[in-house]
């Protein structure tokens, strides 16, 4: 299993990472807020200049509320970076602890992944937080060839026709016909199975768990 230490060296060292020295922007430097402070360290630890100001505000904000130790993890980041000396992100990392490591990922996944926090597929509430979309570092390697996935981008069914310069077999009859023929959207929403609800909520693992559950309610 891959360290998390491991895990911030790749990335430092990837490709989405642009290369570039290790400095503070002159702008950012008399300004101790937190937020400016998690600024210059993402611009350090990503090495990319002008990292939107924003986001970082909101970013500062959601970690901040989600542990509250987090300005002092920031701050001692902060302080290591800059006394590191290290223009070479590889050793820069070499030279942080386990506790700022984890501090420098709670920072940097965000800048990529678009959230904070760990999203949810079992349950109905879970500690993720949206902090961007359209800025999320993620989408930056292939930005040439691929847009930012979003809303259909050339108007209503534009999948039935063959993508210029892909060779692809005669498309089946009808198809222009199969988006206009889609069911229709229900007009209400009809309440949830109750054993499928309290395993949604993590209030049971199994049907079975969920089923004894509900037995008890009813006694």
């Amino acid at each position: 299993m891959m360290n998390r230490r491991r895990f911030l060296q790749l990335m430092v060292a990837g490709p989405m990472i642009v290369s570039a020295p290790l400095q503070i922007p002159l702008a950012l430097a008399s300004d101790n807020t937190p937020a400016a402070t998690l600024l210059r360290a993402s611009e350090m630890l990503t090495g990319r200049q002008g990292l939107d100001a924003s986001v970082a505000d909101r970013l500062c904000q959601l970690l901040s509320k989600q542990n509250s130790r987090f300005p002092g993890q920031l701050a001692r980041l902060m302080a290591h970076l800059q006394s590191a000396g290290e223009t070479d992100r590889q050793r820069l990392v070499d030279s942080l602890d386990d506790d700022d490591i984890n501090t420098a990922l709670a920072i940097i996944s965000p800048w990529y992944l678009g959230y904070t926090g760990h999203p949810s597929t079992t349950k109905a509430t879970d500690d993720a937080e949206f902090v961007t979309f359209l800025s999320a570092l993620m989408y930056e390697p292939t930005r040439d060839v691929t847009l930012r996935p979003s809303y259909a981008r050339a108007g209503s069914d534009y999948w039935a026709e063959v993508p210029q310069g892909v060779n692809a077999p005669p498309m089946p009859v009808g198809i222009r016909q199969w988006g206009e023929n889609a069911p229709a959207a229900a007009k209400t929403i009809p309440a949830p199975d109750a054993p499928w609800l309290l395993m949604v909520q993590g209030k049971a693992r199994t049907l079975a768990e969920a089923n004894a559950l509900l037995a008890a309610e009813k006694k």
